[in-house]
């Protein structure tokens, strides 16, 4: 049995910590801030609730498989539920396109419909093309321990494309530039620019047609909330308003962790749910050289700062899960997302809970105007307006070919392993649960 210590209860935290609890471990988790989850979390006011984090995510085997992994499975303690609305994009040129998510004859038919033949055509075969850039990634570096590039071999990086940048990879391809720019938003999160992501991130268009989004019932802080109490069932020691100040090492390996309060905690393993970069700049003393290598080159994607609206139904067309806005191909012009979860528990009777979001700069203007003016007119319908508090969404693509830099879940100090979404495999609910789980694969049984 190790003593385990997990710094940091956002939901990468909370994945490693159920999950070496069940192997037999002995585990106490530190959070500074006084509730569980990291950047999940609900705003609420007058009777609404908004996610300030994800409102869907995808690969929701990734879930059940850390539950069912952790004690009882997930249908026993909350329910996933499919997005069933299609995204509705709406472009400069006025075209409105309600594309299915997961639906490989609907998004044909839909495409046909909007764009035409040749660009549902030229969709089809791009995302069907991505099956084979999926395996690669799947097997090789996501359901298994990732060592680096090294592990996919020269044969493996070309098969992903790089050096090659999302957007070209959506150019050359693609036959409609209003399909590139549907790509591109399924693949980035906010902040990041397509020139400068690896052309493999396409995958994300091939993962939601195959495997659907998906909502949590009462926000994706209940799966927090869920965590949480799994970690109780576990055993697992858990403290908030601990703030860890120090990863303790001697020589190379890992020793413990120093509080803020000047508590040493002694440990076998520590895990950390942090930013990397205030790892290696703070809490180790004396990182790696590779290590502080990689986490220097981290550059986290721009923050996001919704607005949370509280609106009336209009009676009228029913809003879908999520509109996208986009600006005319190759402006520059930034896209407005609005997002209007399907879950009647998010708002009172008559209302929905709406959040807006801005990928690019808005030059100051209030993207509710902005949003008036791209033909989205909800200024008479709203009842509550709440500025939501900042979002990050983990690490901007710094080039396509450093597609593959983030650091892996072992670092090179013994006993000292990373999650979260600056560490691989990157930002998101189901990405995040895969690093966590290669953690516990690492470590083992007890």
């Amino acid at each position: 049995m190790a003593r385990v210590v997990v710094v940091g209860g956002g939901l990468g935290g909370l994945a490693a910590a159920a999950r070496l609890a069940k192997l037999g471990h002995d585990v106490s988790l530190y959070e500074s801030s006084p509730h569980l989850g990291g950047a999940v979390r609900d705003v609420t006011q007058d009777g609404f609730r908004w996610d300030a984090g994800p409102a869907a995510m995808t690969l929701p085997a990734t879930v059940r498989d850390l539950f069912r992994k952790s004690g009882r499975p997930l249908e026993r303690v909350l329910d996933l539920t499919p997005v069933t609305s299609p995204r509705r994009h709406v472009f400069a040129d006025g075209t409105v396109l309600d594309l299915p998510v997961a639906s490989r004859a609907g998004q044909r038919q839909a495409l046909e419909e909007h764009l035409g033949p040749a660009a549902a055509a030229s969709w089809e075969a791009t995302v069907d093309g991505l099956t084979q850039t999926w395996e690669l990634l799947r097997t090789q570096a996501l359901e298994v321990p990732f060592g680096g590039a090294r592990d996919l071999g020269i044969g493996g990086l070309r098969a992903l494309g790089l050096p090659r940048s999302l957007r070209s990879f959506g150019r050359a391809r693609l036959s409609d530039p209003r399909a590139v720019q549907i790509l591109e938003y399924a693949a980035l999160p906010e902040g990041s620019d397509p020139a400068r992501a690896p052309a493999f991130t396409a995958v994300a268009a091939y993962v939601e047609r195959t495997f659907g989004l998906w909502s949590c019932p009462g926000g994706f802080a209940g799966l927090a909330r869920a965590l949480g109490t799994r970690l109780a069932e576990r055993g697992v020691a858990v403290r908030l308003g601990a703030e860890v100040v120090e990863v303790t090492t001697e020589v190379d390996r890992v020793t413990g962790v120093r509080l803020a309060n000047g508590e040493e905690v002694a440990a076998d393993v520590v895990v950390t749910d942090v930013d990397l970069r205030a790892l290696t700049d703070t809490l180790l003393p004396r990182p790696p050289g590779p290590l502080r290598k990689q986490t220097r080159r981290i550059r986290l994607a721009p923050a996001a700062f919704p607005v949370l609206l509280g609106l009336r139904d209009s009676g009228g067309d029913p809003m879908p899960a999520e509109t996208v806005l986009h600006g005319s191909p190759g402006s520059g012009d930034p896209a407005l997302v609005v997002r209007a979860p399907e879950d009647p528990s998010a708002a009172p009777a008559g209302h929905r809970a709406v959040t807006v979001s801005v990928r690019g700069d808005l030059g100051g203007r209030d993207p509710v105007e902005v949003l008036a003016g791209r033909g989205l007119d909800l200024r008479s319908r709203i009842t509550v307006r709440v500025e939501g508090p900042a979002t990050s969404y983990g690490p901007r693509w710094r080039g396509a070919w450093r597609g593959l830099g983030v650091p892996t879940n072992r670092t090179a100090v013994r006993g000292l392993f990373v999650v979260g979404a600056t560490a691989h495999p990157g930002p998101g609910v189901p990405y995040v649960f895969l690093g966590a789980a290669a953690v516990a694969e690492q470590v083992g049984k007890a």
